[in-house]
């Protein structure tokens, strides 16, 4: 049986072809074809005389109409024309049978639809009048759904025509059919775009009453039971550090200096598992929804309010329940001992990165404000260096890539783009959360305990070569690289370009080329960070893995009452759990993308027609994207290119027979569309836009 399939699979797929290369009877090679195709792995089309292999296939749509078929274990997709989708959307699970060779890629026909990625439908709703009465329908507002939901006029309900809804959708043959309206807003309500993305995406806007009527049994305050056995920690002068906007505070800090000259770091983290129970509706809903979305201007938060905001945030002032990692460090940065504790601390300020900032940078008003911490402040500081300077020196790789804040007004209309800037507080905070990370998964890993690991493999090592290759193609010198890279040796390309006029683009040439981080029950190490013990321990309010971690810690190390059922379990559920939380955290990057990507997109429909100056920060076989000064990126299709353009993928280069372009090349562009509904930006370069009769009076600079 196995013979015929993989004889079918290698396209020796006529019958006496077959019987051929079997050797076997007609009766029986019919008996086998026959059984294959009941358990469809081969399909039969009498027109061609032909047997074909069947693929399980996940299909990417594009908006043309044709679609591409990964198959697992295939280097190349397949190619499936428009004609042959079988009523299949984007990301559908389908069975395919390649049929023929085509140009580039092996063409292949859907022959069935084993499993629907949309259940649902984001849209406005709509309707007509016909001859048979009113017909109500759902036109989709998804990219990745363009279509039109019928709706049985009993659903409809009160719900206003032209409001914009959401649907459970039911399939029923080539129709699609919309159930259980939800009323989002009308298009122009204000922040309803970013509503619309987030519910694309799966995101749930609110929390469901059940989940609501959990919080009635949770106190506003920590109350004298859950003190008991846990260190008091209040008289410690603890602080928060968090940007200006922040509503929850998931960390606190402490530092003090031992006789022995070394450095004592607190790390204190809300305890939000003393409040999300396992198996409630509360955590339920916390582990389907994985992660805090955050979009533009607002919160769609992994934990309601109450929590999130309240009992759990450490807030200024306040009794809070915590875990504790409690350091000692000596001057190199050397974990000397440790200690992980529950505990109880009351944070005496609510810092910002901006105040912390200009302590450091000597503001004597603030300094005067806060004079009981600022020794501290600045030890902390001195002891953030020498940890960075540790992780340096093993390897740890630091990426600077630019990354820019939408700012909303009050209409929620973009307003303007301002860059993100790092600090001495943020790095601050993050070597404090690295460091707490890194030491609790030291903890789990050489205790034998199950841990939600953060993983980061080795990149692919092609890929990192062929970026390595561009950069000494740029002009910039690297060392001998024919052997895998390490992160030294990134380090070192990183270090090459920082006065280079391409650092952004080759720091995110790099940064691409990198594997991407996932959560794993197994300890397989942190490439970028050159650990070889890493978890995520720190945000358990906006991150479902750290609250694992916290619950994980608690029943193993601090209230070990079954510690052998309690390894069982965490055992049993993690596979699973790191696979679900790392799907929600690439969903939700996703989101936050797409987000970005509309408001970018709307923010320049208001420049259509006017010039800027940008770099060529990437060249496709399609066309070239341009990053303007604001961050804002915006493609170049070779379409609207004056005369034909020959691709260079090595090089990074374009030539025509007149003119040539290169990564990393400044050139000047006018905005031709922009549309927030497809997410998308579209440039000329001046010099063909005044070629085809363009005309363009004014020059922008973003400030």
């Amino acid at each position: 049986m196995e013979n015929v399939y993989n004889l079918i699979c290698n396209n020796i797929n006529d019958f006496f072809d077959l019987l051929h290369k079997t050797n076997i009877s007609k009766k029986e090679l019919h008996e086998k074809l026959n059984i294959l195709i009941e358990e469809e792995k081969i399909i039969y089309k009498p027109y061609f005389d032909k047997y074909y292999p069947l693929y399980k296939a996940t299909l990417n749509v594009k908006e043309e109409g044709y679609a591409f078929a990964k198959v697992e274990g295939f280097d190349d997709d397949f190619y499936v024309p428009k004609d042959f989708l079988m009523g299949a959307y984007d990301e559908d699970e389908a069975l395919i049978f390649p049929y023929k060779k085509g140009y580039k890629l092996i063409n292949a026909e859907v022959y069935k639809i084993i499993k629907r990625a949309h259940t649902f439908v984001i849209g406005i709703l709509k309707c007509k009048k016909t001859k048979k009465g009113l017909r109500y329908y759902i036109v989709s507002n998804m990219r990745s759904f363009p279509v039109k939901v019928n709706v049985r006029e009993e659903q409809v309900g009160n719900i206003e025509i032209d409001s914009i809804v959401k649907a459970n959708v039911i399939y029923q043959g080539t129709a699609l059919i919309g159930v259980d309206l939800e009323r989002i807003g009308f298009k122009d309500d204000p922040g309803v775009e970013i509503s619309q993305i987030a519910l694309e995406y799966g995101f749930k806007l609110s929390f469901d009453a059940d989940i609501i009527n959990e919080l009635n049994d949770i106190s506003d305050v920590v109350l004298d039971y859950q003190e008991k056995n846990r260190i008091d920690y209040t008289n410690l002068n603890v602080i928060t550090i968090d940007g200006d906007d922040s509503k929850d505070f998931d960390d606190a800090v402490y530092l003090e200096m031992l006789s022995n000259g070394n450095y004592k770091l607190y790390v204190f983290i809300a305890d939000v598992s003393e409040y999300v129970k396992e198996g409630s509706k509360l955590d339920e809903e916390a582990f389907s929804r994985g992660t805090s979305l955050y979009l533009a201007d607002r919160v769609i938060p992994m934990l309601p309010r109450k929590l999130s905001n309240g009992i759990c945030s450490l807030n200024e002032g306040v009794k809070r329940l915590v875990l504790a990692c409690v350091m000692e460090l000596d001057l190199k940065g050397n974990l000397v001992n440790y200690e992980i504790t529950e505990g109880v601390i009351k944070s005496h300020h609510r810092m910002t990165y901006g105040n912390v900032n200009k302590i450091l940078n000597g503001n004597k008003e603030l300094m005067n404000e806060y004079s009981d911490i600022v020794e501290m402040l600045y030890k902390m500081e001195e002891l953030s260096s020498i940890i960075r300077n540790r992780r340096y020196k093993k390897g740890g790789i630091e990426f600077e890539v630019d990354e820019y804040k939408i700012t909303l007004n009050e209409k929620e209309e973009p307003q303007d783009i301002i860059l993100r800037t790092r600090d001495k507080a943020e790095k601050l905070i993050e070597d404090f959360m690295l460091q707490a990370n890194e030491t609790i998964a030291y903890n789990m890993n050489i205790m034998n305990l199950p841990c939600v690991y953060r993983v980061h493999e080795k990149p692919d090592q092609e890929k990192l070569h062929n970026v390595f290759g561009i950069i000494s193609n740029m002009g910039v010198s690297l060392k001998n690289t024919k052997n895998d890279i390490h992160p030294k040796q990134i380090q070192d390309a990183l270090e090459k370009i920082s006065d280079s006029e391409y650092k952004p683009i080759l720091n995110n040439m790099l940064l691409r080329s990198m594997m991407k981080a996932k959560y794993h029950e197994v300890c397989l190490g942190h490439y970028g960070l050159a650990m070889n013990y890493y978890c995520h321990f720190t945000s358990p309010i906006r991150r479902y893995p750290d609250l694992l971690t916290h619950r994980i810690i608690k029943d193993t190390i601090i209230h070990p009452n079954n510690l052998d059922y309690s390894i069982s379990h965490f055992d049993k559920i993690l596979p699973e759990a790191c696979l679900k939380v790392s799907t929600s955290e690439r969903k939700a990057i996703e989101c936050e993308r797409e987000v970005n990507d509309m408001l970018f997109a709307w923010y320049m429909s208001n420049y259509c027609g006017c010039n800027f100056t940008g770099i060529i920060t990437s060249i496709t076989s399609f066309g070239m994207f341009i990053t303007l000064e604001n961050g804002i990126e915006g493609l170049v299709s070779y379409n609207n290119m004056d005369g034909y353009f020959e691709y260079f993928e090595g090089a990074m280069e374009i030539r025509s027979s007149n003119r040539s372009y290169k990564l990393g090349q400044r050139v000047n562009i006018v905005v031709i569309s922009a549309s927030k509904s497809n997410r998308r930006i579209d440039f000329m370069l001046k010099d063909d836009y005044d070629y085809y009769g363009g005309i363009s009076d004014e020059d922008y600079m973003f400030k």
